[in-house]
């Protein structure tokens, strides 16, 4: 008993050996795309891909340049001095610096 509990014994019984499951390959759709979607892109040609690339970033640099002019456009109505407001000179009240 002792020898069994402590593998001591000579004769070991024969251990089967685990096999790892094997992944099979398998197609599911993704968040909003079906797999219908996800196949026809795989089988299009290269050029017709590359070609809807290049529309759709032309369309995002477009909407970019949009933005970026409204930004501008903002910036200058607002950086005028609304009436009424203080005049810039010195501050009052304590800088509080290290003494």
């Amino acid at each position: 008993m002792y020898r069994k509990q402590h593998k001591k014994d000579i004769a070991a019984e024969a251990v089967k050996k685990r096999r790892r499951a094997t992944k099979k390959p398998y197609s599911r759709s993704i968040v909003g795309a079906t797999l219908e979607v996800i196949q026809k892109k795989r089988t299009e040609k290269p050029e017709v891909r590359d070609a809807a690339h290049e529309a759709a970033l032309r369309e995002i640099k477009k909407t970019k340049d949009e933005k970026m002019a409204e930004v501008m456009a903002k910036s200058q109505t607002q950086s005028k001095v609304p009436k009424g407001a203080a005049p810039k000179g010195t501050k009052l009240g304590g800088g509080g610096g290290k003494r």
